[in-house]
């Protein structure tokens, strides 16, 4: 015998139905990487600032958005693979990106009330998943 514990034996950790849930939250995070770093890409080349209308006032530098969203974007990508393997600092990394990215969408809401509102629908979840059942990956 080599000393560990088989996945059908009376002492190995039970795997649950959540461990589909937080695969798809790993792919949704990599979605959501791959939207931030479309956006932080495009608001790059555009440059200036971003002015959603005369009565709801957003006015971001885009600039600076654009880099900000992009370092979020290439991290969020990193985590998703490491967050399929159970890894905690993957979990950790999601927790605080999506959660970022759930107080940035507040600031757009009033602009863009149903994007911003699905993203931040989604961000939710991500953080509930992992923060709930995070840990089923490595069971």
């Amino acid at each position: 015998m080599t000393g560990g514990i088989a996945a059908g034996e009376p002492g190995a950790p039970r795997r649950t139905r959540w461990i589909v849930m937080v695969r798809l939250v790993a792919a949704l995070l990599f979605l959501l990487g791959c939207w931030n770093v479309w956006d932080g890409i495009a608001a790059l080349g555009r440059g200036g600032f971003v002015l959603a209308d005369a009565d709801l006032v957003l006015l971001l530098e885009a600039t600076a958005w654009g880099w900000v969203l992009l370092a979020v974007g290439v991290v969020e990508l990193a985590a998703a693979p490491a967050l399929l393997r159970g890894t905690v600092w993957a979990r950790v990394v999601a927790i605080l990106v999506a959660g970022f990215n759930g107080v940035v969408q507040l600031a757009f809401l009033a602009a863009y009330p149903v994007g911003a509102g699905a993203i931040l629908l989604l961000c939710v979840g991500i953080v509930w998943t992992v923060v709930r059942h995070g840990g089923t990956v490595t069971r």
